[in-house]
C-alpha cells in the first residue's frame, strides 16, 4: 500500500518541483528600467541644412555630382533641422583627428548624462553593481569604463564591460548583457552608457558609400539605469519582458553592411550598403 502511494505521489511531487523551478526562474528574470537620461548638446552644435552644406563644401575632393548627392541625401533622410554635430567638425578640424578630441567628445556625453542620472534618480555611484559602456568606434587605454569608475569613485567590486565594434545594435546588445547578468545575480543595479565617437571618424574622401556616414550619423548618447530588485518595481519606467537576439554575421551581405576600411584613395571611413 505504501509503495503504491509512493508511486502515485512521485509524479505529483515532480510536477510540483517543475512548477516551483519555473516560478523561481521567472522571478529571476526581472529587468526594470528606472531612469533614462539623453544627451542634448549646446545649441552652437546644431546642424541645420545650411550648416551641413557649408561642411560639405569644405571637402575640395568633391565634384558637382558628389555635392548634389550629399545634399539630396541629407534633405531626403528625414533627419531634420534639430540634430547636432561634433565640435571638431563644426570648427573645421575634421581632417586632423586627435585622441584628445575623441576623449573630450566622449567625456562630455558620458559625464553629462551620468551626472543628471545620479542627481535625478537618487542613486549614488556606490550603489551601482554593473557598468556597461558601448562606443563602437573608440577603444582607449584606460578604458572608457575605467574613466567612469575613476570619475565617480565606484566600488572596487563593480562589474564593468566595454562593448566596441557593434554599430547601431550596440545599445540592444548592452541591454541583453544586463538581462543575462540579472538572471544569475539578485538585487543588482546596472548602468548602460551608449554613445558613438563621430568627431574623429569623419570621412574626407569622395566615394558615395563612405559619404553616407557623414550624412546620417550625428552626435548623441544616453545613460540608462536598470535594476532587478522587485522592491523598485514601482519606480520602473518600463519592464523588459522579452529580448531575442539574432546574429547574422555568417551572412556575407549582413557582415559587410557597415564595413570599416580605406577607400581607393586610402582615406579611412565606413562603407554602408
Amino acid at each position: 500500500m505504501e509503495l503504491l502511494t509512493a508511486i502515485y505521489l512521485f509524479p505529483l511531487l515532480y510536477i510540483a518541483l517543475l512548477i516551483c523551478k519555473r516560478a523561481v526562474k521567472k522571478t529571476e528574470q526581472r529587468c526594470y528600467m528606472l531612469h533614462y537620461e539623453c544627451f542634448k548638446p549646446p545649441e552652437d552644435r546644431r546642424l541645420s541644412t545650411e550648416t551641413c552644406a557649408s561642411v560639405v563644401l569644405r571637402n575640395k575632393r568633391l565634384g558637382i555630382e558628389e555635392f548634389r548627392y550629399l545634399l539630396n541625401t541629407i534633405v531626403s533622410s528625414g533627419i531634420g533641422e534639430s540634430t547636432y554635430g561634433p565640435k571638431k567638425v563644426l570648427e573645421g578640424r575634421e581632417h586632423y583627428p586627435t585622441l584628445t578630441d575623441a576623449l573630450a567628445e566622449m567625456d562630455e556625453i558620458i559625464f553629462a548624462t551620468l551626472d543628471k542620472l545620479f542627481d535625478k534618480s537618487g542613486f549614488s555611484p556606490s550603489e551601482i553593481d554593473i557598468l556597461v559602456v558601448n562606443v563602437s568606434l573608440l577603444a582607449t587605454v584606460p578604458s572608457l569604463t575605467a574613466r567612469v569608475v575613476n570619475r565617480y569613485k565606484m566600488r572596487p567590486d563593480v562589474k564593468v564591460y566595454n562593448i566596441t565594434g557593434m554599430g547601431c545594435s550596440a545599445s540592444i546588445i548592452a541591454i541583453n548583457l544586463i538581462q543575462h547578468l540579472f538572471k544569475v545575480n539578485r538585487n543588482m543595479n546596472a548602468i548602460v552608457v551608449s554613445s558613438e565617437s563621430m568627431g574623429t571618424k569623419w570621412y574626407s574622401g569622395k566615394y558615395r558609400s563612405f559619404m553616407l556616414s557623414n550624412c546620417l550619423f550625428r552626435t548623441g548618447g544616453c545613460s540608462m539605469l536598470f535594476s532587478n530588485n522587485r522592491n523598485l518595481k514601482h519606480r520602473a519606467l518600463i519592464k523588459l519582458n522579452c529580448l531575442l537576439r539574432t546574429h547574422l554575421g555568417a551572412n556575407d551581405e549582413a557582415y559587410k553592411c557597415c564595413y570599416q576600411k580605406e577607400d581607393n584613395d586610402d582615406f579611412p571611413g565606413f562603407s554602408l550598403s
